[in-house]
């Protein structure tokens, strides 16, 4: 704006003394050097080198691998490592599993070292950014690993963990240790005795503290270094116990031994806040040098210069990393931004990245010269700042960093890397031309020939893989095949595999010649469409005369011509596929394609011999019992179609086809009638008869139909058996003491099949339990959908070894286990009897998606012997009573029989004569009841039992009274009360657990009320400190501070609760969740091949 000369004066601030003129002016960069870069902005022109994709969320994983790719020594190393091709690798063919979460379309994933190989091969000679799906595949990980932000340091802890594995007991083992690795010695001196205790511990990174345990700022990275190394003094009540001198004075610390040639340093911006009970990010200013003497840290240490800077701009729950990153000794300074390569300054690697905060840009004429002199400047956090450092010895710097040549390291890894790049750019060209071309699937006769079983029409195999153009004519295809099997096209007929609407199935139609191959492409909501690369299934048939496997002329018959099926005419010749049953091994095999005029009889193609010539070859294999002479002669023959696997019906065989209804590519099923399933005979009925026998019926396979309904009804079922005594298992939450998580992510059982069966954490935390109980029993079990409870109950006793029948009668089933779960038991619902099915059970499995395509899981507990006799004839009500420690830890539970009219009293009675010395629970017994991990009620002794939520709830085992000592009621002092304090999941603001009850006196400090609940569960204090004690109402809840009284506010709803997180959560989406999922890269077997070393070595 323009200023009129009559404001230019002394009161306006621009005129001072003399009449001089004074200009106020404000410059500001908020970030140095940086360049918005324009599309046709090429990297590798500009600045030689290019970027890494970012696929997701993994800006932190590119800033690493950039800072470890331009260490010419690390990157001489991986390319040196050799490992045997998988030879599954790399094929244009692998199929994409989208279901796992295929994070791209490229086929399986390489070995790691190879993966890396390619990355960094491709970061030297690429012109365009690099892809690291393949390498992120070699890691385990899928579509939410790659939308997964994690930490840099911790990825590079456990990279380079992996690739030592890889090369352990090759000529390139301790490589990477020799790089990276340092030694540091942790040692204990005493003062006041000649004693001393060290230990020696090498690192791979040194974590530097921004803020002190004490809480001080550290200025720079030498304070910093002097922390870590700083003595402690162990005196008063921290006194060491030195062996054989007692408890002694001593002094504690740290000492550097020696440091790596690349050192890379981890600044800890990101600090657990004791106030506010999170993580928040520490954005002070925090500097640190170009060179950097750590002599006076370690002998001999020597000076190292700044090599890289991994910057992380943003707060805790988000941001963004990148790297500035100094190539060579005499190079500039360039910034690397995921696939954005651009040069900056020296200031803006260092300086700009020390944090603290900028000023904030202000309209500086809108205040008086006086009020800008007494206003404070305004600032603002300086989000982005340097996370890791990495520094490079100066006497070997120039070796480090010096780039390899891959030819002279690995020719044979350049070849490959140069093979793979071939075979990428052949997939992205077909991926370009997909749109424009369809992949034919052509298959013969006699690969019909090779299906067993009903009709599913995604295992009809193939013989030829064809790529044409879509809109190519039928004919052209027919070429193709004409070509292949050498047999001309006039005497062949093409039938693809398309969708019928009316009825729905999925069979072979016949494609007219002159159609186009577009013509024939499934519709995208049709069963056999395949969204990701759509495909024809096409069916050559050529004439009878033919061998069927040579594919020869070797007609049967004197005289016989080839049929001129390339004439075909769908309205009066039809296609049947032909299949036969055999009664006695209760098998289907496919014997072929049968053409004939629709006005022939379907009993022709027995008549004409055509049935008995193909059965031969499968009798003579033994796949099939051999048919007596008679019977093929002249004895009848049963004929089904086949709608699908659930629908089988009959057809007349004296009729003809189309009066039938049957069209070209249905299938029918022959027999022989009156045939008997031998297994009925040998294996009969149970000899007590009736369907409420506990021995399961055997259901007859006579003919195609009853076949049908032995497959649809025979289930796969996994059965669990419980003890009684299994501890209260809710939300994966078991009253064990322990508040951690109950084991380390990636721990597995034993192996089943050559596979890990990955051991749930509440298994783990159910194995911790004082509870004298006999771990869960599974077993694998057939089963019948037409069985009744009777046979279900019968067949789990057999298979947990129970033959009696007073067991079976004590059985409860359920869909989950049954102290975890709220539903009653399936045989006890009052809606079901013994009559009723295991069919009508699998409908009740609400929590299956598709439960016909899954095993179906069964649970089952044993009730305790007398349960029956006290029911039944005393007619007494059955409770569970679960024990509970001082420490709030389920140490027993019992199943105890009161009336249905008794008291509590009565409850208490029973708990005592049950009570064991071992639960370590003394003096007078309350109970009460939880209901959702809150206190439901604290029961009196004159209640009735007929108030209590479990009176009108079957499963006991998890409806049941929580039964512990009321030592508080004796000691209580006057103005005290029993108050519940609940545990509450800091992410849900869910209750989870038990709660405590615990005795609070008036104004009492929030601080010993949380002192107290630590010494009651036993909590140590890496997990305590984390918790927090919160006071709810209806209007909300407030963390309490530790001097604040805990019934400051005093509302008739308010609730104390430990507000902390919920060590195993079973929620899918919590154990799931992209901020609780751990970053891993998976172990690979030996199976992917020995290593050997290239023509370098490693030493530096």
């Amino acid at each position: 704006d323009m200023v009129k000369t009559m404001e230019l004066s002394p009161d306006t601030g621009w005129l001072g003394p003399d009449s001089s003129l004074c200009l106020r002016a404000s410059c500001y960069v908020r970030q140095a050097d940086s360049i918005n870069v324009s599309a046709d902005y090429n990297t590798k022109k500009e600045t030689g080198y290019v970027g890494l994709k970012n696929h997701g969320a993994t800006c932190y994983m590119n800033g690493l691998l950039q800072s470890l790719f331009h260490v010419g020594e690390f990157r001489r190393i991986v390319y040196a490592i050799e490992s045997e091709e998988a030879p599954e690798c790399g094929k244009k063919e692998d199929p994409v599993d989208v279901s796992k979460g295929d994070i791209d379309g490229d086929g399986s994933a390489p070995p790691l070292i190879q993966a890396l190989q390619n990355v960094f091969y491709k970061l030297q000679t690429s012109d365009q950014a690099v892809n690291c799906r393949e390498l992120m595949k070699s890691f385990g990980w899928d579509t939410m690993d790659a939308f997964t932000q994690h930490d840099a340091q911790e990825l590079n802890r456990i990279l380079c963990d992996r690739l030592e594995e890889q090369m352990k007991g090759t000529p390139m083992d301790g490589s990477i240790k020799r790089l990276f690795c340092g030694e540091m010695e942790n040692y204990i001196e005493c003062i006041d005795v000649d004693y001393k205790s060290r230990r020696n511990e090498t690192f791979y990174d040194i974590q530097l503290n921004i803020k002190g345990e004490r809480g001080q700022y550290h200025a720079n990275i030498e304070e910093s270094l002097r922390d870590f190394t700083s003595e402690e003094t162990l005196e008063g009540d921290n006194l060491y116990e030195a062996e054989g001198h007692g408890k002694q004075r001593a002094k504690k610390g740290i000492r550097f031994l020696s440091f790596p040639p690349v050192l890379n340093l981890q600044l800890k911006r990101f600090h657990f806040d004791l106030e506010k009970m999170d993580m928040v990010k520490l954005n002070n200013r925090f500097e640190f040098y170009r060179e950097l003497n750590l002599s006076p840290f370690a002998p001999n240490a020597g000076s190292y210069v700044l090599y890289a800077v991994v910057v992380h701009s943003g707060d805790v729950n988000s941001g963004h990393y990148y790297a500035h990153i100094k190539p060579h000794l005499n190079s500039g300074w360039f910034k690397f931004d995921d696939d954005s390569v651009t040069p900056c300054s020296e200031y803006a690697a260092v300086e700009d990245n020390y944090g603290g905060s900028d000023l904030q840009v202000v309209e500086y004429f809108a205040r008086s010269p006086w009020e800008l002199r007494q206003q404070t400047p305004q600032v603002r956090q300086r989000i982005h700042n340097a996370y890791m450092l990495v520094y490079i010895r100066q006497d070997v710097a120039a070796q480090v960093l010096a780039p390899p040549d891959p030819r002279v390291t690995n020719l044979r890894m350049v070849e490959r890397c140069d093979r793979e790049v071939r075979l990428a750019e052949q997939r992205r060209r077909e991926k370009m031309e997909q749109p424009l071309r369809i992949k034919v699937k052509l298959l013969f006769e006699r690969s019909l020939c090779k299906m067993t079983g009903f009709w599913d029409h995604t295992e009809v195999p193939h013989e030829q893989y064809l790529k044409m153009n879509r809109d190519q004519p039928v004919h052209e295809l027919a070429s193709e095949a004409e070509a292949f099997i050498k047999v001309s096209a006039t005497n062949m007929a093409l039938f693809v595999l398309s969708y019928r609407n009316n009825p729905r199935q999925v069979r072979f139609a016949f494609m007219n010649s002159t159609t186009t191959l577009r013509n024939h492409i499934p519709q995208f909501n049709q069963p056999h469409f395949d969204t990701s690369d759509p495909y024809l299934v096409v069916l050559c048939m050529v004439s009878r005369g033919y061998d069927l496997h040579a594919l020869k002329w070797r007609p049967t018959k004197e005289n016989h011509t080839a049929d001129e099926l390339g004439r075909w005419d769908d309205a009066h010749v039809t296609l049947l596929v032909v299949k036969y049953f055999c009664v006695r091994t209760r098998k289907i095999v496919t014997l072929g394609c049968y053409y004939a005029p629709n006005t022939e009889k379907l009993i022709s193609m027995i008549n004409d011999g055509w049935v008995m010539e193909r059965l031969r070859g499968y009798v003579q294999k033994g796949e099939v019992a051999p048919l007596p002479a008679e019977e093929g002669d002249g004895h009848a023959w049963e004929c089904w179609e086949e709608f699908s696997e659930h629908d089988i019906q009959q057809r007349n065989t004296k009729t003809a086809v189309n009066n039938e209804q049957l069209w070209s590519g249905d299938v029918v099923i022959w027999q022989l009638a009156g045939q008997a399933d031998a297994r009925e005979t040998r294996e009969g009925l149970s000899p007590n008869g009736g369907d409420n026998s506990e021995v399961p019926p055997t259901f007859a396979v006579n003919n195609v139909q009853d076949l049908a309904a032995y497959i649809l009804n025979s289930i796969d079922v996994v059965a669990t058996l419980h003890d009684a005594r299994q501890p209260l298992c809710i939300d994966g939450m078991v009253s064990n003491g322990v508040w951690a998580p109950p084991r380390p992510t990636s721990a597995t059982k034993d192996k089943k099949d050559g596979q890990a069966v990955e051991e749930r954490p509440e298994d783990a935390a159910l194995s911790l339990c004082r509870t004298n109980h006999r771990p869960p029993q599974v077993r694998e079990l057939k089963m019948d959908l037409r069985w009744n409870l009777s046979h279900v109950k019968g067949a789990v006793c057999r298979a947990f070894g129970h033959k009696r029948a007073d067991v079976q009668e004590n059985l409860w089933l359920f869909h989950a286990a049954p102290s975890s779960t709220y539903e009653e038991p399936l045989n006890m619902h009052p809606a079901r009897n013994e009559s009723t099915t295991l069919k009508e059970l699998q409908r009740s499995t609400t929590f299956l998606s598709n439960p016909a395509k899954q095993p179906m899981t069964l649970h089952a507990l044993e009730l305790p012997s007398d349960s029956a006799q006290e029911v039944g004839d005393r007619g007494l009500l059955p409770l569970c009573v679960r024990y509970y420690d001082d420490a709030v830890r389920e140490v027993g539970s019992q199943v105890i029989y009161v009336p249905h009219s008794g008291l509590v009293s009565d409850v208490l009675a029973g708990a005592r004569k049950y009570n064991r010395p071992e639960y370590g629970i003394t003096g007078p017994l309350r109970v009460l009841e939880v209901v959702e991990s809150r206190l439901h009620k604290l029961f009196a002794p004159d209640a009735m039992v007929r108030s209590m939520v479990c009176f009108s709830k079957s499963n006991i085992f998890y409806h049941c009274l929580r039964v512990e000592s009321d030592a508080d009621a004796e000691s209580m002092p006057d103005g005290h009360k029993l108050i519940e304090i609940f545990h509450c999941d800091r992410q849900s603001q869910q209750a989870f657990a038990q709660p405590l009850l615990l005795t609070a006196g008036p104004g009492e400090k929030s601080g010993s009320i949380k002192a107290r609940c630590k010494a009651k569960l036993q909590v140590p204090d890496a997990e305590f400190k984390s918790w927090r004690l919160v006071r709810c109402t209806r209007l909300g809840k407030t963390h309490l501070k530790d001097d604040e009284a805990w019934d400051a506010e005093v509302t008739v709803d308010a609730r104390l609760c430990l507000e902390h997180v919920h060590p195993n959560p079973t929620n899918n989406l919590a154990r799931q969740s992209r901020y609780n999922k751990p970053l891993t890269i998976k172990a690979e077997s030996s199976a992917t091949g020995s290593r050997k070393m290239g023509s370098g070595t490693a030493a530096v």
